[in-house]
């Protein structure tokens, strides 16, 4: 009992349900759809993804760092909940309004959808960083069973089109949106705590939206140019193998929203127990990532094939080389968690800007040249300059995260 109630076990149990659920759906929904129309799908998701890495920098990141250091909580988590509320809102109009003029063939209820999966996301990161995970587990465990059922039902529609899709899977988020606002009850209004509070997440959000775009872009401009370049069936393949390494992202999210603000709070006060703290962490992270690396590298084509069907089939090499390049990502994720945790906004926003840069220079001549190969070397390619670039600036400032590895 004693083990289950750790917070750190919820949380990891609560992000393998998070990540374990969008894991399932995404396999489930590949196999009802056919191969160009789950493309479509995917290309729907990513601009959700931009959305949510835009909106999240000004409200949900400076929130992680910040949330530790603030006295007045009730009224800072209701300006944090509205601001929210509000950002959603303002990017929905806007994809309305932009659907609307150029006249474009959009399902609206992706709309519905982007809503409340922006509002549940911005929740249970919210819920991490005041560390309830209890409270986290149970809003993704109401969001779990409304998907399955969404998803059931969709199964049982026989008009497999993205409109309905995203109508059935977008009540539960919803649904889940309720219930956050039972969870942290956002009424507590006060005038001076809301202005400080905007004042804060402007002079902080700044350069981590910046960063937020230009890291979407860098990470994903070769994925959306694949698109574009080569169709929608092959982004759908190469989505699906990204999308097969999310388990790993119950690691990789469990970093993120856990151990980031842990480590900031510990580092306000001694940087070397920060530092401890998070080498810790990261070798027993590894212990779980990297026998799943192995098992993923060697039965990649069988998995690929049971996950989107034989059509796939001749695409089963993306897993295996998406599986590689998650093992620079893990390399990558303390480096990049401490620049966080140490306030670095303008240089973790330069590291993302130099991988973008390589990307806009080289990604039609990897396309052109090599197809989804170019994807693939491009990805890789700006995996090693963020890593270069951000150990770089940790020598200049005498921090170097590996002695702490090497010292356990």
């Amino acid at each position: 009992m004693k083990v289950a109630n750790s917070p750190k076990v919820i949380v990891l149990l609560d992000q393998a349900l998070f990540s374990g659920t969008s894991f399932l759906s995404t396999i489930i929904i590949a196999r009802m759809l056919d191969m160009e129309t789950f493309g479509q799908y995917s290309g729907y998701l990513l601009g959700i993804y931009l959305a949510v890495s835009g909106i999240g920098a000004f409200v949900i990141q400076p929130l992680q760092v910040l949330v530790g250091q603030i006295t007045n909580l009730k009224q800072y988590l209701t300006f944090a909940f509205w601001l929210q509320v509000l950002a959603v809102l303002v990017f929905v109009a806007l994809i309305f309004v932009t659907t609307f003029i150029i006249q474009a063939n959009f399902p609206f209820s992706a709309l519905v959808f982007a809503a409340g999966f922006l509002l549940h996301d911005f929740g249970r990161r919210v819920l991490l960083a005041l560390n309830r995970p209890k409270s986290t587990l149970l809003l993704d465990a109401i969001s779990t069973l409304g998907l399955s059922a969404g998803l059931f039902f969709f199964y049982l529609d026989h008009q497999k089109d993205l409109s309905s899709l995203f109508g059935f899977v977008g009540i539960p988020y919803i649904l889940s949106s309720l219930l956050l606002f039972w969870q942290i009850k956002p009424v507590y209004f006060e005038k001076a705590v809301l202005l400080t509070s905007f004042h804060l997440h402007v002079k902080e959000g700044k350069w981590l939206f910046l960063t937020a775009i230009t890291q979407w872009w860098s990470s994903n401009l070769f994925v959306v140019a694949s698109g574009i370049y080569l169709g929608a069936a092959a982004l759908g393949a190469l989505r699906l193998a990204q999308s097969l390494m999310g388990v790993l992202n119950v690691l990789l999210q469990a970093f993120e929203n856990y151990i980031l603000p842990q480590t900031a709070i510990i580092i306000n006060t001694d940087i070397h127990q920060g530092l401890a703290f998070l080498t810790d962490a990261s070798r027993k992270a590894g212990m779980l990532f990297l026998p799943v690396l192995a098992v993923t590298l060697i039965f990649s084509q069988q998995i690929f094939v049971l996950a989107g069907g034989k059509e796939y089939a001749s695409y089963a090499y993306l897993l295996q080389a998406i599986t590689l390049l998650y093992v620079l990502v893990f390399i990558s994720q303390p480096i990049r968690l401490l620049i966080r945790a140490l306030r670095l906004n303008r240089h973790f926003f330069y590291g993302y800007l130099f991988s973008l840069t390589f990307a806009l220079v080289f990604s039609h001549s990897l396309l052109s040249n090599f197809g989804l190969t170019g994807v693939l070397i491009g990805l890789a390619a700006s995996q090693f300059l963020l890593i270069a670039y951000w150990v770089y600036i940790l020598l200049n400032r005498n921090l170097q995260l590996w002695k702490s590895f090497t010292s356990f």
